[in-house]
């Protein structure tokens, strides 16, 4: 909850009426609270472009070894290591090791792959006349993608994804994890450790994401922790912020009605589109630090020691960095939004992600470019990092095969 007295602002990301529009929110920490302290919780908030942007350059201040929930974590790499919780020159041995398997050449040609499967998982629906964007196609092929690359058979998709699901979602009012999200964790870490151990051989001299992380544990280069960790990275990073991005788009063009008309008129503005959906309303809401050393930030003293939490999606609706910034407009395509952070800890899988996004709203538009919301029938995933929709029911014109 939020509410202002004055200058004063009082903010709870854990409340699930902000997670259902936290926008207003923002707006009022920007204005009122830009460098916020929560005194309950004990941590702070940047909602501003400028600091936020500083803050992620500043990796000697604003740690990441204590992991990106906002939430403390004394070490967050006491299970499983990932390479997200590590700052360097841990970070940058295994950034290194992963990101030549991430260029955008290997990328893009997943792009077919990316296009038949999208196509596949609608076209079952068309003569219905109605499908769940989430739960019939969003949550579907992300994993589906993702899972060519660490290897996880189809009959595991499902499995591996609800525990996803069940990781990164908090009660209303949650701080800090609960036995649902406990069990889900270590339900992955024992997964991924059986799938690693069976895989260790069979993919020796594939040329893949997943072997290539293998490979480096038989050389020594990571454990067998790392290689565990950076499969529930993937499952989850891979996974959860790029189906609630897709969630998220469908909602908004359905919102601007006229915007998705300019997409079909013009469908080369799609990737703009994408941009501005990253920008307006990114699926990855913020991002937890630890203060490592005392700094001053408009007057107020971060200790160290302290948590502090990068509102990234409130930097990225600045009104001093961007004009008419809660306007949703398909033609801006600023790609200097902070959705997939910066510096050293931009997102290895933005490329990807980017164009599962822009194949994925091709094709719908395609297929369904009429699609109606059944705004009763929304329902979201509440979680501080991650903000989209677990279902998003639609009706369209049905089409005869």
């Amino acid at each position: 909850m939020s509410a202002t007295k004055g200058s004063e602002v009082h903010f709870d990301p854990y409340a699930h009426e902000v997670h259902d529009d936290p926008y207003p929110y923002y707006a009022r920490l920007r204005k009122h609270a830009p460098v916020y302290y929560n005194e309950e919780h004990g941590y702070w908030l940047l909602s501003k472009w400028d600091d936020c942007y500083e803050a992620f350059r500043d990796v000697e201040t604003f740690s990441s070894t204590a992991g990106p929930a906002l939430e403390a974590q004394q070490d967050a790499n006491a299970g499983y290591p990932m390479f997200i919780n590590m700052d360097p020159p841990d970070h940058t041995r295994i950034r290194k090791l992963i990101q030549s398997l991430m260029l955008p050449k290997r990328i893009y040609a997943l792009e077919q792959y990316i296009r038949d499967k999208a196509v596949s998982l609608i076209t079952p629906h068309l003569e219905k006349g109605y499908m769940d964007l989430t739960q019939d196609f969003a949550a579907l092929l992300p994993m589906d993608v993702i899972s060519t690359m660490i290897h996880v058979p189809e009959k595991d998709q499902d499995t591996v994804r609800g525990w996803a699901d069940d990781l990164i979602y908090r009660e209303d009012g949650q701080f800090g994890l609960n036995e649902r999200n406990i069990n889900a964790y270590f339900n992955l870490g024992k997964y991924f450790d059986q799938l690693a151990t069976e895989l260790s051989d069979k993919l020796e001299g594939v040329d893949d994401i997943f072997s290539a992380v293998l490979q480096a544990e038989r050389e020594g280069k990571l454990t067998h922790e790392d290689v565990i960790g950076f499969g529930i990275l993937l499952a989850i990073a891979g996974n959860e912020t790029t189906t609630k991005l897709i969630g998220n788009m469908c909602y908004r063009l359905w919102q601007h009605k006229d915007q998705r008309q300019m997409l079909l008129d013009d469908p080369s503005l799609m990737s703009k589109a994408v941009e501005e959906t990253l920008r307006f309303d990114g699926s990855t809401q913020m991002i937890g630090r630890q203060v490592m050393k005392d700094v001053v930030i408009r007057g107020k003293t971060l200790k160290k020691g302290e948590r502090v939490g990068l509102c990234i999606i409130s930097a990225s609706r600045d009104e001093e960095k961007y004009e008419n910034a809660d306007s949703y407009d398909i033609t801006r395509g600023s790609r200097d939004h902070m959705a997939f952070g910066k510096g050293i800890h931009s997102c290895i899988g933005a490329n990807l992600a980017r164009l599962e996004v822009q194949v994925c709203m091709e094709e719908i538009l395609r297929l369904i470019p009429d699609y109606e919301i059944d705004e009763a029938g929304l329902k979201r995933t509440y979680n501080p990092n991650v903000r989209g929709f677990t279902h998003v029911p639609v009706t369209f014109t049905p089409k005869s095969s």
